[in-house]
């Protein structure tokens, strides 16, 4: 076995890593683009479609160019490098993995998120969810032909600039079943938002709304199909993320030890700092390999898959808090200044494992496909 990217998949990879280093390059601190009104460089998202960054996430059978696991990690190890603010995660992967596996999958809709020309997101967290794929207290109103919406979503990526919103609501059953639910496209200017920051200088907002109306895309066994694709996507994708923004938390602290000195010599000549960083190597490569393992079986059969990307998302939401808080810690107070973009990373490595399911959450999954 081999792990050795093909020619296209390395032109993708460099030309996006070019990209994305040109671009943010220009700005001292990661919150100075976050910080903007929309939260990302609109200008920039273009140019990023442009070069083939969301195509890459779309099957060559619906105008894409890639879709595969192995396309998905690739963009979102560079993400993670870079710590990108624009949507790949809202509009490039939750949104369009929702549309493609709704019942009727309109390409033009996904031509133009792949252009840029509009921007999804996806809404299904509510106040009480947790992480609870089913627990959807939005309501579905239908009537004659049409179908209204009234309820609120939380944590929204990205849903104060998006175009449209896909989001979940239920028509029937108690809060938790699998059935009786259903995937509808809401128009963001018919709700009511609260736009703000994360922690990590992300984008969300609350939405609220009250009998808009909507159009379904899904309902019953094939949304709970189509959400469960879209949650497992997003896990995978910011597992890959994970990795890119570990491996730069171990570089920038491996040359500051080397830099640092104290006592007439480089701290990281002292054999204990030499001991953590390796432990934070391992650590790394172990989670790399599971991100690998789930690229590679991302279009297995639901179970392998499923429990591949929930190891996945456990091993790096354990390895990168550990990483967080050892390069921190082997920094010393100037990790925690402003200018500095280590707890940038820190940050954003943190939240990583709290969406999409934390490494709790995941490991009872890994369990629960295990025994299937």
């Amino acid at each position: 076995m081999h792990f050795n990217l093909s020619e296209e998949r390395k032109m993708l990879k460099e030309s996006c890593d070019r990209l994305l280093n040109d671009h943010y390059t220009k700005y001292k601190n990661h919150h100075e683009v976050s910080n903007s009104e929309t939260g990302f460089n609109k200008k920039f998202w273009e140019e990023c479609s442009e070069i083939g960054m969301l195509s890459a996430l779309i099957s060559p059978d619906l105008n894409g160019l890639g879709g595969t696991g192995e396309d998905i990690m690739i963009v979102f190890e560079l993400i993670g490098k870079h710590l990108v603010v624009e949507p790949f995660l809202s509009s490039g992967i939750l949104s369009i993995t929702s549309l493609t596996n709704s019942k009727d999958i309109d390409t033009s809709v996904l031509d133009e998120i792949s252009s840029a020309s509009k921007i999804y997101a996806f809404g299904h967290s509510e106040v009480d969810t947790r992480y609870d794929e089913t627990y959807i207290k939005t309501k579905a109103n239908y009537k004659n032909d049409a179908v209204f919406l009234t309820g609120q979503k939380s944590f929204v990526l990205n849903g104060d600039f998006a175009n449209k919103i896909i989001c979940t609501a239920r028509f029937s059953g108690n809060d938790f079943d699998q059935n009786g639910f259903g995937l509808y496209e809401i128009d963001k200017t018919h709700c009511d938002i609260r736009s703000y920051n994360t922690i990590d200088g992300y984008r969300a907002a609350e939405l609220k709304f009250s009998e808009i109306p909507a159009k379904e895309l899904c309902k019953n066994s094939d949304a709970y199909n189509a959400l469960l694709e879209t949650l497992y996507a997003g896990a995978f994708a910011l597992s890959a993320e994970s990795i890119g923004a570990m491996e730069v938390c171990f570089n920038m602290t491996l040359e500051y030890l080397k830099t640092r000195e104290q006592f007439g010599k480089a701290i990281g000549s002292f054999q204990a700092l030499q001991h953590r960083m390796v432990d934070i190597m391992i650590e790394i490569e172990q989670a790399k390999s599971a991100v690998m393992l789930a690229a590679g079986t991302y279009e297995a059969d639901k179970n392998t898959k499923y429990k591949n990307i929930s190891a996945a998302k456990n091993l790096v939401g354990r390895a990168g808090k550990l990483v967080a808080e050892e390069c921190i810690q082997l920094h010393g107070g100037i990790a925690m200044t402003w200018e500095y973009n280590l707890h940038n990373y820190a940050k954003r490595l943190v939240m990583i494992d709290h969406l999409m399911g934390d490494s709790d959450h995941h490991l009872e999954k890994f369990k629960l496909y295990s025994n299937y």
